[in-house]
C-alpha cells in the first residue's frame, strides 16, 4: 500500500537536499585532498582557521533558519500569506546585523585566535574568510525561508555553487600560491578565498531567485499578521536555544582546534609532532566521519522541522507521532550499517583518497607511526558513534519542531561539558593521546542522544526506545560488518599492494559484500517495514519487487493477519 503522500514529500525534500549534501561532500573531499597533498603536515593551518569560522558560523546561523523555516511552516499552514513576507524581511534584518558583527569580530581578532589556540599561522587564513560570516548569513535568513515553504531546490543549487567555487578557485588559488613558493600559511589564505567568493556567488544566486523566480503560492486564507515585535519575540525564542544546542554539538570540532594540540604539547610531545598529529586527526578522521551522517541523515532533520511544524499547527498529532518514528527509524537504518563498514574498512577508505604514504613518519613514545594508521584508527573510534552522531541532529529536530526547544540545549550542553573534560584528561595521558578526541566525540553524542529519547519520552511521543527501533537493524549492522572484515581479511591475501588502485578493489568489494548482507539480514529477520521502504527514494518500486519475491510482506498481509 503506497504511503501517504504528506509522508513521502518530507522524504522527497530529505533526498533532494541528501543528493545535494552528498555532491557538495563530494566535492568537498575532492577539495581537501589535492589540498592536503600540496600543504601536507601544515594542512592543520588551513583546518584550525576553518574550525574557528565554523564555530562563529554555527552561532550566527544555526537558529535563525530553523526559527524562520519553522514559522514560516506554521504561517503557510493556516493561509497567512503576508505573514511568511514579514517573516522573512524581519530574519534577513536580523540575520545581516548579527553576520556583519561577527565577520568583524573574526577579522579583528584574528590574530589573538590564532596565537591562543597555538596556530599563529592561521590567522591569514582567519582574516580571508572572516567576510564570508556576513554572506551566509543572508544566505541562510533566505534558505530558512524557502525551506520553510517546503522548497528544497533553492538550497541544493547555491550549496553546489558554494562547493564548486571552492574547489575550482580555492585549490586554484593555492595551487597557484604553492607555485609561487609562498609559506603554507599563504596558501592556506589562499584558499579559503573559494570559500569566500563561493557564498558571495551563492547569496547572489538565493537573492537572485527569490526576487525575480520564486512565486509565494501559500493560499491566503487568513489576511491577519502578528506584528513586528511579536514575531521577533518568537523568533528568538525559538532560535536561541537552537543556536547554543547547534553550537554546543560543534564544540566538539572547535574543541580539536583549542585542546588537542595545547593538550598533545603538555603531555611531553614537541611542536612538530603535536602539529603533525593534529593535521592528520583533522585532515584525514573528522572529514571522512562527517560525511556519512551529514549527507544521508542531516538532510532528515531539515525536512522533518517543517513538515512536523505544519502537522502541529492543524493539531494533527498522530501525524506528529509518524513523523519521529519514521525519521528516527530512517536515520537508524541508514547510520548502522554505514558505522559498522567504516569501523572496519576505515584505513582502505584513507589510503583510497588521500594515498597511503601522506604526511611524514610521527615518533610517537619511540615508536615510528605513519599518519594514516593514526587517522584510521581514529576513524574506527569515530565509526562506532556514527549512529549517536546521527540520532542526536535527528532528535534536536524532532524536539525543536514539536516546542521543547530548550530541551536539545540541556542535552547537547550536558555532552559537551563530558566531551571537553575528557578531551583534556584523556589527551594529555600519554598512552591514549590523540585517541582521546574521537573517544571523546563518541561520549559527547552518546549522552546527548540519551538525554533527546528521555525528553521525547516526557513529551509524549511513543516508540522512540531504542531497543524497539533498532535492535534488529544493529544486528544485520554488526553481521554487515563482520561480513566485511572477512571479505577484507581475504581479499588482503589477493591483493598485496597499498596503491589507490588496490585499496579501491579492497573497499569496493569488501563494503559491497557488507552492504549486501545488510539487506539479506534485514529482510530475512524482518528488520524492516513495507512503510519504511516505501519511505526511501523509489521505495514504492523497491517494496513492489521484494513483495513480489516475498522478500517482503505488504501492509495489507500484515493487517489481515
Amino acid at each position: 500500500m503506497p504511503i501517504k503522500r504528506s509522508e513521502k514529500s518530507f522524504l522527497v525534500e530529505a533526498s533532494i537536499i541528501s543528493i545535494s549534501n552528498f555532491t557538495v561532500k563530494i566535492i568537498g573531499v575532492l577539495f581537501s585532498i589535492p589540498m592536503s597533498n600540496l600543504l601536507q603536515d601544515n594542512m592543520g593551518i588551513f583546518n584550525a582557521a576553518y574550525n574557528v569560522y565554523a564555530m562563529l558560523y554555527m552561532i550566527s546561523t544555526a537558529g535563525l533558519p530553523v526559527a524562520t523555516s519553522r514559522m514560516v511552516a506554521a504561517a503557510a499552514k493556516r493561509g497567512r500569506r503576508y505573514e511568511t513576507q514579514r517573516i522573512y524581511k524581519l530574519c534577513l534584518l536580523m540575520f545581516g546585523i548579527i553576520g556583519f558583527v561577527c565577520a568583524a569580530f573574526m577579522f579583528a581578532f584574528a590574530g589573538r585566535i590564532a596565537s591562543f589556540t597555538e596556530h599563529g599561522d592561521s590567522v591569514y587564513a582567519m582574516r580571508v574568510i572572516a567576510p564570508s560570516l556576513f554572506t551566509i548569513c543572508i544566505v541562510s535568513a533566505v534558505r530558512g525561508y524557502l525551506q520553510g515553504l517546503r522548497n528544497m531546490v533553492p538550497t541544493a543549487v547555491s550549496q553546489f555553487i558554494e562547493a564548486f567555487f571552492k574547489l575550482t578557485v580555492g585549490f586554484g588559488m593555492a595551487y597557484w600560491s604553492n607555485q609561487r613558493g609562498d609559506a603554507p600559511a599563504v596558501q592556506a589564505a589562499w584558499a579559503m578565498s573559494g570559500i569566500t567568493i563561493g557564498i558571495i556567488l551563492g547569496m547572489i544566486y538565493l537573492l537572485v531567485y527569490k526576487r525575480f523566480f520564486h512565486k509565494n503560492d501559500v493560499e491566503l486564507l487568513d489576511e491577519s499578521s502578528d506584528c513586528n515585535k511579536e514575531i521577533t519575540k518568537k523568533l528568538l525564542k525559538i532560535a536561541i536555544p537552537v543556536t547554543i544546542t547547534s553550537s554546543a554539538l560543534y564544540l566538539s570540532h572547535f574543541a580539536d582546534t583549542l585542546v588537542i594540540k595545547k593538550a598533545l604539547i603538555s603531555s611531553g610531545f614537541s611542536d612538530a609532532v603535536a602539529t603533525s598529529m593534529f593535521s592528520a586527526y583533522t585532515t584525514l578522521s573528522t572529514k571522512l566521519a562527517d560525511l556519512l551522517p551529514s549527507t544521508l541523515v542531516f538532510p532528515i532533520a531539515i525536512s522533518i522541522l517543517p513538515a512536523v511544524s505544519g502537522a502541529l499547527a492543524v493539531k494533527n498529532m498522530q501525524g506528529v507521532r509518524d513523523y519521529v518514528k519514521s525519521s528516527l527509524r530512517i536515520s537508524g537504518l541508514i547510520a548502522l550499517p554505514c558505522g559498522a563498514i567504516l569501523f572496519v574498512l576505515s584505513r582502505p577508505l584513507i589510503a583510497l583518497l588521500y594515498g597511503s604514504g601522506w604526511g611524514k613518519e610521527i615518533i610517537i613514545n619511540g615508536s615510528v607511526v605513519m599518519p594514516i594508521d593514526l587517522a584510521s584508527n581514529a576513524l574506527s573510534i569515530l565509526a562506532v558513534g556514527i549512529l549517536f552522531i546521527s540520532l542526536v541532529s535527528t532528535t534536536n529536530a524532532l524536539l525543536q519542531a514539536i516546542g521543547k526547544t530548550w530541551l536539545p540545549m540541556v542535552s547537547v550542553l550536558c555532552g559537551s561539558i563530558l566531551l571537553l573534560i575528557s578531551d583534556v584528561v584523556l589527551i594529555r595521558n600519554n598512552t591514549v593521546n590523540i585517541y582521546g578526541a574521537p573517544i571523546s566525540t563518541v561520549l559527547c553524542y552518546i549522552v546527548a542522544y540519551c538525554l533527546n529519547t528521555y525528553f521525547l519520552k516526557k513529551s509524549g511521543m511513543d516508540g522512540v526506545s531504542p531497543l524497539g527501533l533498532f535492535i534488529k537493524p544493529l544486528f544485520a549492522a554488526l553481521l554487515s560488518g563482520g561480513a566485511s572484515f572477512g571479505v577484507y581479511s581475504l581479499m588482503r591475501l589477493i591483493v598485496t599492494g597499498d596503491g589507490r588502485l588496490d585499496n579501491l578493489l579492497l573497499l569496493a568489494v569488501s563494503g559491497i559484500a557488507g552492504v549486501v548482507v545488510y539487506a539479506i539480514v534485514l529482510l530475512a529477520i524482518k528488520g524492516i517495514t513495507d512503510t519504511e521502504v516505501r519511505l526511501l527514494p523509489f521505495g514504492n518500486r523497491i517494496a513492489a519487487v521484494l513483495i513480489k519475491f516475498r522478500l517482503l510482506r505488504a501492509l495489507e498481509d500484515k493487517n489481515d493477519k
